[in-house]
């Protein structure tokens, strides 16, 4: 029962729940709207992080060939300020930042673990880039700003982080190539540039040739003719701007570079570009005169007081800064040494990293390491002009865009732990857990080392015991009163609620298992399920035994198996039981009808029943078996005595347990029912099987007609119009006893032909 696309030797990408893509989407657009709502999400993070802990914290050991050098980065940032600290006896706040670099870190293994979907992260990087703009445009053309700020109050950051995003947001062409999104990227791009140009941020120009370097160097394997046509669309776009006068573009440049002018031949510091040039000045003269420690992280002001008092820098508005207005100055002359070489390294951690990444077997993992290459060199760029380190947004934004993208490429990389128990949970009715049983089939081909473990009631598992592709049949009954505990002792990692139960999905988050797979379409998944599926069972054109398969998707299995294949994967076998075999035992054609369903679909009226049990007098060796439970056999002594008089009709109703029942439908030579249990049962035994159905979603043929290798279904060809009300429905009254007796004819035929 080989089956496409999914086989036990292909390496599947798992993915979490929208919750952990929600995440992802909004972390972009929140960066560039306010320090609460990106401080919130890191909050959140490390929460996660330490409830998980005991989860979480071996996969940075496991990984430490690959991450070790990222986290010694930002974690060795936060040991050394610690110990400045604690030395020269500053602040506590001084450890804000510092602490935010080290939190950072919890994006990696949390991301990891919660595998968020690329392409979310693709569609929030375009998504924020868009806004921005969007923003942008607002403030200057109706606002009528100078420069546009977002929401970040200041130019620089707001046009910084939104041309990082729209240069990030270039890399997705790959993953949202076959999509209605594929053009996003391109927008994404443009309007990142658009947002940095109303900003007037000159610094994040510089950004732009750089950045460049990896793009040309890897985008060119990674997107092919693609990558061109939007660097042909980026080159006309730089040409317009620095064309049209209305962008300021062109301006800003000429400014620049006349105040460089300035300050180089009459020491005019008072321009914006003079302001900088004298902050650099006065940077490396703190650095030459402290060179290993500099002059202290937050006494930059103070010894550039000190300089102008000496002479040794002229009065003007640079003595009103704090910083040096370049990331690698500012650590030289406030840090020395030490803080410029853990800056170095937070670049070159990182790079290193993206880089061996972009080298190895594509896997999903490239362009995401390209766009974590594009943020890192884009950082780089931005601090020629301005502390991007100092800052409290831009630095929270990077280390948290850096460790999310790592992250999302080990997550690619190495696929996730392969199951080792898997639980399916079928808790309704029997002809739903028949149904269920192909999904187990699969799975047992897809993880062959692991454990198939299927949970129901207990009046369905004499059925599930019957199934070869199930190594253990849980109850809920054996779970006891305390269901997460019962859950918990089955010793499961995965459980996947083919049928939604809230208790049931409670019990399970409760118990600690690993993967709990649900709908997206029940509310409460979104908090007791870690991994959801989205689709639709009510609107689908898919069988209920197909849908079951739409629960694989969280595991990376995308496969839909057709009607055919899904006939022989039940794995069932027929049980012997004394009294079944002794019912079977009696010569004849033995025709099982269950005319009621335990209202269940909708019922083929008694009087057709008993119609065709009459019509079967005729036809010589035909013995009518009636089943159904003892409540159903009382309710048809009182509704159809006039079946159960007929001296071809046996009535077997409660005579029989379910291992009975069931041994008796796999040796019976036909079976006769609506859309209910022993329906399925018998197509699933391999035995000739008719189901009755209205024309009505979702309990019509699509959904749910009989699936075996010799079941067949009826239906009304056209609808009467009155389906939904069930009082005034006459297409069930539409199937005749003829149309029948023409179908038993035919096994009947079947059975007479010699093997």
């Amino acid at each position: 029962m080989t089956m496409t696309p999914a086989s036990p030797s292909t390496p599947h990408t798992e993915y979490g729940g929208p919750l952990s893509s929600t995440m992802i989407f909004l972390l972009p657009a929140l960066a560039l709207s306010s320090k609460v709502g990106l401080g919130i999400v890191q909050l959140m993070i490390l929460l996660l992080l330490i409830r998980r802990g005991r989860t979480l914290l071996p996969l940075y050991q496991r990984h430490w060939n690959d991450i070790g050098g990222v986290v010694l980065a930002f974690g060795g940032y936060f040991l050394v300020s610690l110990a400045r600290l604690v030395l020269d006896q500053q602040r506590l706040n001084t450890l804000d930042g510092p602490s935010r670099l080290l939190f950072g870190l919890s994006c990696i293994g949390v991301v990891y673990y919660l595998r968020p979907r690329a392409r979310h992260f693709w569609l929030g990087l375009c998504f924020a880039a868009v806004l921005s703009a969007v923003v942008a445009l607002f403030q200057v053309t109706v606002l009528g700003m100078e420069r546009a700020i977002g929401f970040t109050h200041h130019e620089i950051t707001f046009g910084d982080l939104a041309l990082a995003c729209g240069l990030m947001s270039l890399c997705g062409l790959t993953d949202l190539r076959n999509t209605r999104m594929a053009w996003l990227p391109g927008v994404g791009l443009v309007c990142g540039l658009l947002a940095s140009m109303l900003s007037a941020s000159r610094g994040g120009w510089l950004a732009l040739p750089l950045v460049m370097i990896p793009v040309a160097r890897y985008g060119v394997q990674l997107y092919g003719r693609r990558l061109l046509v939007v660097g042909a669309a980026l080159l006309v776009l730089v040409v317009l701007a620095l064309a049209v006068p209305a962008t300021g573009v062109a301006g800003r440049i000429e400014q620049a570079l006349a105040e460089i002018q300035r300050y180089l031949t009459l020491g005019d510091a008072t321009t914006s570009v003079g302001i900088r040039l004298e902050l650099w000045k006065a940077s490396v003269m703190m650095f030459l005169e402290h060179p290993w420690l500099g002059v202290g992280r937050d006494q930059f002001d103070v010894a550039l007081h000190a300089l102008a008092a000496q002479g040794r820098l002229q009065q003007s508005p640079a003595l009103l800064y704090s910083s040096s207005h370049n990331d690698m100055l500012n650590c030289l002359a406030t840090g020395g040494l030490l803080d410029f070489s853990l800056l170095i390294l937070m670049y070159v951690a990182p790079l290193r990293f993206f880089s061996r990444q972009l080298r190895s077997v594509d896997r999903g993992q490239r362009p995401l390491a390209l766009a974590g290459m594009v943020v890192v060199v884009a950082f780089i760029g931005f601090g020629l002009t301005d502390v991007m380190f100092w800052l409290m947004m831009p630095k929270v934004f990077y280390v948290m865009m850096v460790c999310s993208l790592v992250g999302m490429c080990l997550a690619a990389q190495y696929p996730a732990p392969v199951p080792r128990r898997i639980l399916i949970a079928r808790t309704d009715n029997i002809g739903d857990v028949v149904l269920t049983l192909p999904l187990a089939g699969y799975l047992k081909q897809l993880y062959p080392q692991a454990e198939i473990v299927f949970l129901c009631r207990r009046y369905a598992a004499a059925v599930v015991a019957q199934c070869r592709h199930v190594d253990r049949v849980l109850t809920q009954e054996e779970l006891g009163d305390d269901w997460a505990d019962g859950l918990a002792r089955s010793g499961c990692d995965t459980m996947i609620f083919t049928f939604p139960m809230r208790t049931l999905a409670a019990a399970a988050r409760r118990a600690g298992i690993e993967r709990r797979i649900g709908s997206s379409h029940r509310i409460h998944h979104w908090y007791h399920c870690n991994r959801l599926a989205t689709f639709s069972r009510a609107n689908s054109p898919l069988h209920e035994a197909q849908l079951n398969f739409k629960l694989l998707l969280p595991l990376g299995v995308d496969v839909e198996p057709p009607l055919e294949q899904l006939k022989t994967m039940y794995g069932l076998n027929t049980p012997r039981h004394p009294a079944a075999d002794a019912l079977l035992a009696g010569p004849g054609f033995k025709l099982i009808l269950h005319p009621k369903s335990n209202g269940n679909g909708r019922e083929w009226p008694l009087q057709h029943y008993t119609a065709l049990a009459g019509l079967l007098r005729g036809v010589e060796g035909v013995r009518v078996l009636v089943t159904g439970s003892a409540a159903e056999g009382e309710l048809l002594a009182q509704q159809a005595p006039a079946l159960l008089a007929l001296p071809n009709v046996e009535n077997l109703c409660g005579r029989l347990d379910l291992d009975g029942f069931t041994a008796l439908i796999g040796g019976c030579d036909g079976l006769i029912a609506s859309g209910t249990g022993p329906l399925h049962l018998a197509s699933a035994l391999g035995r000739p099987a008719l189901g009755l159905f209205p024309p009505l979603k979702p309990i019509d043929i699509v959904r749910w007609g009989a699936l075996g290798p010799r079941a067949r279904s009826l239906c009304t060809p056209v609808a009467c119009g009155h389906c939904e009300d069930a009082a005034r429905c006459t297409c069930m009254l539409a199937i005749t006893p003829q149309q029948v007796l023409e179908v038993v004819e035919s096994w009947r035929a079947e059975a007479l032909v010699p093997a």
